[in-house]
């Protein structure tokens, strides 16, 4: 349970609640993203895997981390310095202060520069941001896919020496998902017992 007193979490609580956030961010964004592609990822993911994934995606994604961490920034200093600074500048004029009650507005922007709820405010936007770039991602990868001849860029070994040359969408701790070239279905491969090697391909030199 977290114990809330006084309106201070401790350590344990802030980690308690860290880790319910990846949780559900690694659901909800894996879930949409692969539900894009017809699959239900539910039936092939764990808690660790759900925990892990938004960090292993930013950590992978090094485009997508600074986008994201550059628009949290910008909506921390509106919140915390812009926001007050254009309201100061607005209050006083009287076409403003005709259509709004100051008063109200006053107490309102008062509250907001204490920051009172403004970590849930940046965890909630983070969220927003990171399943609409992730679902964005996913619209755009099948599009081409679908639309375009699919090139491979890894090579899975079997265990039996077979190999064949995929297209990977992507992979957790079971399971290695990716299009072959020719095929309009995705495949899931559990690692585990089918697969001997992954090699990723070298891109081709135009």
């Amino acid at each position: 349970m977290i114990n809330i007193q006084n309106n201070k979490l401790s350590l344990q609580d802030y980690f308690y609640i860290g880790y319910l956030y990846l949780i559900i961010l690694g659901i909800i964004s894996d879930a949409i993203f692969y539900g894009i592609f017809g699959v239900s990822y539910l039936n092939y993911t764990t808690i660790l895997d759900a925990l892990i994934s938004p960090i292993s995606l930013l950590v992978n994604n090094w485009m997508l981390a600074i986008a994201l961490l550059v628009m949290v920034s910008l909506m921390y200093l509106y919140y915390t310095k812009w926001m007050h600074s254009i309201y100061r500048r607005l209050r006083e004029k009287k076409w403003y202060q005709k259509i709004y009650n100051i008063e109200k507005w006053d107490k309102r922007y008062a509250a907001m520069k204490e920051r009172k709820n403004l970590v849930v405010a940046m965890m909630f936007l983070f969220f927003l941001l990171f399943v609409s770039m992730r679902t964005g991602f996913g619209i755009g990868m099948k599009q081409k896919l679908t639309s375009k001849e699919i090139i491979p860029n890894y090579t899975l070994v079997f265990k039996d020496n077979s190999s064949i040359d995929v297209r990977k969408i992507g992979q957790n701790s079971a399971y290695f998902f990716y299009f072959i070239p020719g095929e309009k279905e995705i495949t899931a491969t559990p690692i585990a017992d089918n697969l001997k090697q992954i090699k990723r391909l070298k891109k081709k030199k135009k």
